[in-house]
């Protein structure tokens, strides 16, 4: 219904119910609150509104608590038949703390990691090339953390596709019958390794493709 605010006097639309509960009808905030300020009324809510308040409070309060006991719950159980690894990801070299189910250590510090590994053992099978395990992380370490085919150093936070970003070169490419073994790869930049691409050749050679 149309009614009149109870501290400005404008006509406003509201439910003639409220008024009871609120001491008056306003047509906004901030007639409310200078109402209350110029008055000291600040009207406390009905009983049957407290009831249903607490008994809401007290539903939300027990879930909490069931939640909570859940989570404890899972937590004792997480280690139950687990094996806690610590060491530098085989792939990126970044250190990190992970459980393992059925395995003796974990190799990666992310499932991203292990998709990348997966994916470079999955080419060297579609080129039937041999396969050797090797960490990146230990290839990068042996070359110095430095590119094969333009002699710079790599920056080794950088991540694909930052041009220097560290990758593993084949030196004799799967294409072409290269094994993915230690004795092959080296470490390059994304862009030069982008540049040489699945052309083979001495360092003279590659770096003459970039030069």
């Amino acid at each position: 219904m149309t009614v009149q605010c109870t501290w400005c006097s404008t006509d406003c639309v509201k439910d003639a119910s409220r008024e009871r509960r609120y001491g008056g009808l306003f047509c906004s905030l901030a007639c409310r609150d200078l109402w209350r300020k110029a008055t000291g009324n600040n009207p406390s809510p009905s009983a049957e509104s407290c009831a249903r308040g607490g008994a809401a409070a007290a539903v939300i309060h027990q879930s909490r608590r069931a939640k909570a006991k859940r989570k404890l719950s899972r937590a004792a159980r997480g280690t139950r038949g687990r094996t806690w690894t610590v060491g530098a990801c085989e792939r990126c070299g970044t250190q990190f703390v992970a459980t393992t189910r059925g395995w003796p250590t974990a190799r990666y510090c992310s499932d991203r990691c292990l998709k990348r590994a997966r994916n470079s053992r999955r080419r060297a099978r579609e080129h039937r090339a041999e396969a050797e395990s090797y960490s990146r992380y230990a290839i990068f370490v042996r070359d110095d953390w430095r590119c094969h085919i333009c002699r710079l150093k790599v920056v080794r936070s950088a991540v694909v596709p930052h041009a220097m970003a560290p990758t593993i070169d084949h030196l004799l490419p799967l294409v072409a019958g290269g094994a993915d073994s230690p004795a092959n790869v080296a470490t390059a930049h994304f862009l030069c390794n982008s540049i040489k691409g699945d052309r083979a050749g001495r360092f003279g050679d590659q770096l003459a493709l970039i030069g």
